[in-house]
């Protein structure tokens, strides 16, 4: 029933944080919608006596004003969300991920941060024996060896 052996107080987390995804995603999108048309319903007939109108009955209106607001939706999101902000906001959650510096508890740590080091080690050992092996060469595997080990330790590297 609980995955990860979490107990009661991660299941409730998850709840909870599904729960905030559903909110934010629809039932927040649906009273925004709904409350900017109810608002530029009352503003435009008000303000604007040729659209009080044409739009005498506010269904009229939620009809024009949805396949509007959807089309300029679609659009926007397709062009502005997708072609530039999307790039943006995976930047910006790539730099706020934790285990962006640090080698993610499990598999990484355990397993790949050592296979990394094996695999230095043994091409370091391949170049030196066939005399490929340069300075520049051998700092950089020292510099990787020595940030991989940080990692294997649990430490963090590059810009935290």
């Amino acid at each position: 029933m609980f995955k990860n052996n979490g107990g009661i107080g991660q299941w409730i987390g998850r709840r909870f944080w599904e729960s905030r995804q559903f909110y934010s995603a629809y039932i927040a999108l649906f009273i925004s919608i709904s409350n900017w048309i109810t608002i530029q319903y009352r503003l435009l007939l008000e303000n604007v006596p040729i659209l009080n109108a044409v739009f005498s009955n506010i269904w009229a209106f939620l009809v024009v004003a949805t396949i509007v607001f959807s089309i300029v939706s679609i659009l926007g999101g397709h062009y502005i969300h997708r072609k530039r902000q999307f790039r943006i906001e995976q930047a910006v959650a790539t730099e706020e991920n934790p285990y962006l510096y640090i080698a993610a508890p499990g598999k990484e740590k355990d397993l790949m941060v050592p296979i990394t080091i094996l695999q230095l080690e043994t091409l370091e050992e391949i170049l030196r024996h066939n005399n490929g092996l340069t300075d520049e060469k051998r700092r950089q595997f020292q510099q990787f060896k020595e940030e991989l080990t940080k990692l294997a330790r649990g430490q963090s590297i590059g810009r935290l």
